[in-house]
């Protein structure tokens, strides 16, 4: 006989393993993914600022646990660690970009084969709009292995697919970390020369020090986060 998944299942931290409900009142509302104590952990705060005149908007720091929760999901495959990261900023994130199309950062493929997804295509699923597979990378390179004037030149290992076309749309180029922002650079420069009628960037977390950058910092209150996803869900359903 088949196995059927339980209705009373207990909604639990896929970080720290922690019962969710018993102490986050948020999720009565909507099953996130991660507890609150580690939501702060990862040091939620959304910061905007330019990269050669396009706007770039990052939502966490990166961190130890950051760092720790990324490398449990790219260097482990861990594939449910990837609907965590903006879990709790799901519902502003779908709003703010319901008109955009996603062009994620260039993943070498066998990589992805070998982890058996694509980890920035995943972080970024539940904003739930389309994907573009626009830009490629011409061999496997990695950032890591290079120094800062090296990263510089990373759109010479970049390649636009053939048939792909992003022509007069608003593209948001994604990413999981914002290090010196070489290669989003260079993706967005070869986004506007394809004809996108409008390019952003939004990443997970951020490395880059922001002195001396144009700069508009934005801090979210976790808990005015919560409340307000839990009225809209309560909107919703009074909706439907």
């Amino acid at each position: 006989m088949p196995l059927e998944k339980s209705s009373t299942t207990t909604p639990f931290c896929k970080v720290c393993f922690k019962d969710i409900r018993s102490y986050d009142t948020a999720s009565l509302f909507e099953d996130y993914p991660i507890c609150p104590d580690c939501f702060n952990l990862m040091e939620p705060n959304m910061v905007v600022n330019e990269l050669d005149g396009i706007k770039a908007t990052s939502l966490f720091v990166y961190n130890d646990k950051v760092k720790q929760m990324l490398y449990q999901c790219k260097g482990c495959f861990d594939y449910e660690m990837a609907g965590v990261f903006l879990s709790r900023q799901r519902s502003f994130l779908e709003r703010k970009y319901r008109n955009w199309v996603l062009v994620p950062a260039p993943s070498y493929e066998e990589k992805d084969r070998v982890r058996g997804f694509n980890h920035v295509v995943e972080i970024f699923k539940g904003l739930e709009r389309p994907f573009i597979h626009a830009i490629e990378k011409k061999d496997n390179v990695k950032q890591a292995d290079l120094n800062f004037a090296e990263r510089q030149q990373i759109g010479k290992h970049l390649a636009w697919k053939q048939g792909m076309s992003v022509a007069g749309l608003n593209v948001l180029f994604i990413d999981d970390l914002l290090t010196t922002g070489a290669t989003a650079k260079a993706c967005a420069k070869m986004l506007l020369e394809h004809g996108a009628n409008k390019v952003e960037i939004l990443v997970m977390a951020r490395t880059i020090d922001p002195k001396n950058r144009k700069e508009n910092k934005i801090s979210f209150s976790r808990k005015l986060l919560q409340i307000v996803d839990g009225f809209k869900k309560i909107i919703r359903g009074e909706r439907n």
